[in-house]
């Protein structure tokens, strides 16, 4: 696990200056063990190292016998056993134990059409001194982050935009027509960044730079085969997958953990990983609001699985504190208010191990958010006869929960539309209201929804499969850049290469069952877990950002922020904005919805800009 940053010149005309060390210095957090450098006339790459695998000799760059092939990697490959073993028998010769020294070898006989070989979290830098030729490539869901950017005729990258914000042919330009976007659903799509001209790899490509020019090659994409019926089956699949799953996940020269929540998904994943590596810890963070505290669930998980269990409080005060150094870390204005818990918990974490097992991708491939109910709503609203369904929309309104309101207002929409607007934060009338703005920009997410469009499949697969590339695209970013902003290592074994592909071949209306979300999943889970533990009402990983920004103690620090940095957020009525800060301070109305994110944006500003 560990960090890069570089340059490819397109016409070979050499770098006059050196500001590679100041790209370096801006991840060192991301690799505080060691530096490794490379260059010559066409290209530099730069290396920050956290050591993990042959913590002596695994050091980066990495090269083949005749030193023409050059890598640099961040992340783990987990089956480069066999990989290695096969490479061997061709004649390969290693000067490492370590993991990632493979994709040097493995280019030299395999070509561009190595990557689809690896099974593991990563992203790369491989430069082809022979050919002139230079590759970055990320994994097939995007665990690791790779951004770029191009300037004229240079490529630029790194596995932060910081790396890429000090070149000195980068100007900090911010990006036009994202707010929009930003303010509903948090984060933005289809390669889109906050800064103009710098772009995040899509996950599953490899970029390929040659005198010619670039290219952007897609090497995977999930198989939609859809073949498994058998429940039982499918059951005992999902245990043996994500069983084996982690028993690769555990490869280490360090110590290991687990980051335990509360939920089913860690929960399992830490029962599992304890029951292969006695004295495991895990650490958890908790709330003094009950309605967002699993403590007590995390407890009962560590006991079942004889944990080793840690415990850290959230509070308001902390939290408002160093949320600029989050956002900082995060290069771009939180998608998620859990990122500053999730930095804290693996700042804690890190103090005992170096690695941390984490229970992302669960909710994505096997159904399990309370919003996906909604296509099976929409679904029983279609067959109910035309004079019934008004009184079927207006029953769904007397629901105890919220999603009850939101669900009727999905039920006459069409497919892309319930998809499009499944994972809405904010509605587009209350956004649109506050920019003053009838046309909201949203083209790129739409663009990107229908790029990933199957007539094929139904709505729900259709939805998983959005959310897949989208929502789960934030979720990874967040655990990646809050875990690297400690110098820890998170990886997700729910989301390797077996467990993705399983997934894919199950039918989506399998994976939810009378409103039980995740049934399979859960079905599996509940041999290891206690059934209290796995059939609770989700709670998920929430923070109660709204109350805290009305406490006493924190609306003088940030809705006034919100106040007197509101002329620097593009295309916001001021009116407005200070009538939603008003209402909520003085508690009349709830609008975490929008003054989350934009708050998150001036602090961005200041940051990025002041």
């Amino acid at each position: 696990m560990c960090g890069f940053a570089g340059k490819y010149s397109i016409d070979g005309a050499p770098f006059v200056s050196c500001d590679l060390p100041r790209m370096l210095h801006a991840i060192i957090h991301r690799g505080p063990d060691s530096e490794g450098r490379f260059h010559d006339k066409r290209t530099i790459i730069g290396f920050r190292r956290l050591s993990i695998i042959d913590v002596e000799g695994g050091h980066q760059p990495f090269f083949n016998e005749d030193k023409e092939v050059v890598a640099v990697i961040n992340g783990e490959i987990y089956n480069f056993k066999e990989l290695k073993e096969r490479l061997l028998q061709n004649g390969h010769k290693f000067r490492t134990k370590s993991d990632c020294e493979v994709i040097v070898h493995l280019y030299e006989d395999l070509g561009d059409d190595f990557v689809e070989h690896l099974n593991g979290m990563f992203a790369f830098c491989l430069y082809d001194k022979r050919n002139k030729k230079l590759l970055l490539g990320r994994d097939r869901v995007g665990i690791k982050p790779l951004y770029y950017t191009k300037p004229k005729d240079i490529i630029i990258f790194g596995s932060e935009i910081k790396a890429i914000l000090e070149a000195e042919e980068v100007k900090y330009v911010p990006n036009k027509n994202v707010l929009d976007e930003y303010l509903i659903f948090r984060s933005l799509s289809n390669s889109r960044t906050f800064f103009s001209g710098i772009k995040i790899l899509p996950p599953g490509t490899i970029l390929v730079a040659k005198p010619d020019g670039i290219s952007i090659k897609k090497y995977w994409q999930p198989p939609f085969t859809r073949a498994l019926e058998c429940k039982e089956d499918i059951v005992q699949l999902i245990r043996d997958k994500l069983s084996e799953s982690i028993s690769g996940q555990l490869m280490s020269d360090v110590s290991l953990g687990t980051q335990l929540s509360g939920g089913v998904d860690s929960g399992w994943v830490s029962v599992l990983a304890a029951r292969k590596a006695s004295g495991m810890n895990s650490f958890t963070i908790g709330f003094g609001e009950q309605s967002f505290d699993e403590t007590n669930e995390a407890k009962l998980i560590a006991q079942t699985g004889s944990l080793k269990y840690h415990e850290i409080m959230a509070n308001s005060k902390t939290f408002f504190n160093i949320l600029p150094d989050i956002v900082w870390h995060n290069d771009e204005p939180l998608a998620h208010a859990n990122s500053v818990e999730i930095y804290r918990l693996c700042s804690y974490a890190r103090k005992h191990v170096k690695v941390l097992l984490t229970g992302e991708g669960a909710d994505e491939l096997f159904g399990g958010y309370p919003r996906y109910y909604i296509c099976k709503l929409t679904e029983y609203y279609n067959r109910f006869p035309s004079l019934l369904r008004p009184a079927y929309s207006y029953g769904l309104d007397f629901l105890t929960r919220n999603r009850g309101k939101r669900a009727s207002e999905f039920l006459k929409m069409k497919p892309k539309e319930l998809v499009f607007w499944n994972a809405a934060f904010a509605s587009p009338e209350k956004v649109s209201w506050l920019m003053d703005k009838p046309d909201l920009f949203l083209e790129e997410r739409e663009t990107e929804l229908a790029s990933l469009w199957h007539d094929s499949l139904d709505v729900l697969d259709n939805l998983l499969n959005f959310e897949f590339r989208s929502y789960l695209h934030s979720i990874l970013l967040r655990q990646d850049k809050m875990s690297m902003g400690a110098s820890l290592e998170a990886r997700v074994p729910i989301l390797d290469n077996a467990m993705v592909d399983l997934a894919f071949s199950i039918p989506a209306r399998l994976k939810i069952k009378n409103f039980n979300t995740k049934h399979l999943f859960k079905k599996a889970a509940v041999k290891d877990l206690p059934s209290k533990v796995v059939y609770k009402r989700k709670i998920g990983f929430g923070v109660p950002v709204g109350g805290w920004m009305r406490n006493s103690d924190n609306s003088m620090q940030v809705l006034n922020m919100l106040e007197d940095e509101r002329r620097n957020i593009p295309d916001i009525n001021i009116t407005k904005l200070e009538k939603l800060v008003s209402e909520h301070r003085s508690g009349v109305s709830n609008h975490e919805d929008v003054l989350w994110p934009l708050l998150n944006y001036v602090i961005w500003r200041k940051v990025f800009w002041d």
